[in-house]
Formats: C-alpha cells, structure tokens, sequence
C-alpha cells in the first residue's frame, strides 16, 4: 500500500513499545559504561574516522540507492537526516540540483565535506545539529538511512520528516535488528542477550498511528563491515560489545574472532554477505484547501 491520510492517529501503544525497546537497549549500555547510551554528537565523532572507511563509497552498492534514484532528478533538492561521512548523500547529489545533509557529528560533516570537494560535487549544504532540532527548510525528498532505530521518540521525528517533504519521504532501517549476528558474542562476554532494538515492524505500526501508510520493500543489503587486521576488528568489536580494555579480553576477543571472521587481511569480515534491509516510503500529502 502507499497512500497517506490527512488525518492523522493518536500516538499510544505502538509509540510506546517503540520507544521501551530502544530505551532497554541504551539502558543495557549505560549498566556496562555509564553514558555509554548516551549516543550523541561525542560518540560519532570520535567514530567518524572507522564509520566513514566502512561506509564512504559503499552506497552505489546498496538497494537503497537503486529505489532512490528514480525520485530524484536535476531538479530535485533533497534532505538527509543522519547523512553521516555521506554514504548517500555524496552519490545523490551527483544527480540532485542540492543535497543538504543533516548530522549531529562535527567530524562526520567534516569528512563530508571533504569527499564532496574531492569529488567535484559544490551543491552539498551541511546542517550541524539533531534533527530534532535544526530548520533545514523543505525539500522534494527526504531520507533517513539506520537513523530510525537510535531514536526513542519514533512519532516526532517522522512528523519532522514528513512535514519536510514536499514530495516523498524515504526511511531505511533493519528488517531485523543488527544486534542479532552480535548476539552469541554479546552473550558470551556478559552472560545474558543482547537488548534488540525495534525493526521495520514496529516502524510500519508507529507510521500507522500517524496515519500514514508506506509502502514496504524488503532488500538485501551488503554487510559493509570490513577490517584492515586482526587488530583492528578485536578494537572494533571491544567498542560494540563494550568490553574492558585488558590484555585478557583483547587475547580472548582475538581468538575468538579469528575463527568467526571470514575473509584475508586487508578485507576481513563477518561471516554475512548481506542482511535484510527494509525501505518505508510515502508520497507526501496534500495539504487542505
């Protein structure tokens, strides 16, 4: 389905769920580092260097980009939220009149920018802030790709998103939650599950309190997750599991990971070529006469 009501639905019980599950799973993190949920502007932007090597380059090869491109033209300005080192942002604009990318990092807006200059490409505007806090102005199209799942209050950053679009809004996320493949490590260093955080379900159910109905396209999209050396994965994965950094947990990381990576240096990966994705989208309403 894809079609949009103008009138919009009370926000209750799926707001909620939405919101308990992703606060359970940034509470999971603050017990094991105090602040460690707190995933703000410091957190990406001393991450941005690793992030962007993962990422920059990486769109063209995400169906993402494909169920993108047919909306947006030379004439078209669209808005990213959570643009990060530009994954998607960088190649839209190869082909948008302006691209303006909204990110909370300093450092990602940076890389950002620099890649843009490198590639030639002087119709990208950066806007340093939240989204829930920053006036970019309206756009043809808005997107926002991973961002979803970080975010309690779900209701008011889609109403945000819609109301910016002038044309149709695209929102990408996890079929199922990335945390899954993390899981038997998670679980083997702290003896319990990992929190999973809300899917394309829930995103679909809270949509539906809006009122707004997208349309729903399930892809496969590549697991860009890629280490230069052993060491740089047992570094990588000692964050996302959020382990001491003690020459005991870096040995049994280690040994840990050169079994379960698969692949040579400088390319070693998880054992997933790709993972289910989801693309919501919905052509933007009509105001009333």
């Amino acid at each position: 389905m894809d079609g949009h009501p103008t009138a919009a639905g009370s926000a209750t019980g799926a707001a909620e769920r939405w919101r308990a599950l992703v606060r359970a799973r940034l509470d999971q993190l603050d017990q094991l580092a105090p602040g460690r949920g707190a995933l703000g502007a410091a957190f990406w932007d001393s991450r941005a260097p690793r992030f962007a090597a993962q990422t920059c380059g990486t769109g063209g090869r995400d169906p993402f980009l494909r169920l993108l491109r047919p909306a947006v033209g030379h004439r078209t300005t669209v808005l990213d939220v959570g643009a990060g080192a530009g994954r998607f942002a960088l190649p839209l604009a190869a082909r948008a009149r302006q691209v303006v990318a909204v990110d909370p990092s300093r450092q990602m807006l940076a890389i950002l920018q620099r890649e843009a200059r490198r590639q030639g490409l002087d119709n990208v505007r950066c806007l340093l802030g939240r989204w829930e806090d920053v006036d970019p102005g309206p756009a043809d199209v808005a997107l926002c790709s991973y961002v979803l799942p970080l975010v309690e209050d779900a209701p008011s950053f889609l109403r945000k998103l819609d109301a910016a679009a002038h044309r149709r809004v695209f929102v990408y996320l996890p079929a199922a939650s990335t945390d899954l493949l993390m899981d038997p490590l998670w679980r083997h260093f702290h003896g319990e599950p990992r929190r999973l955080g809300p899917t394309y379900l829930d995103a679909v159910a809270v949509l539906a309190e809006l009122g707004i109905q997208p349309r729903v396209q399930v892809v496969e999209a590549p697991v860009v997750t890629r280490f230069a050396s052993l060491r740089q994965a047992v570094e990588g994965y000692r964050d996302v599991l959020v382990l001491p950094d003690t020459v005991v947990v870096r040995r049994e990381l280690r040994a840990l990971l050169s079994d379960w990576l698969v692949g040579k240096q400088p390319a070693l990966r998880p054992p997933l070529r790709s993972a289910p994705g989801a693309v919501l989208s919905w052509a933007r309403a009509e105001p009333a006469s």
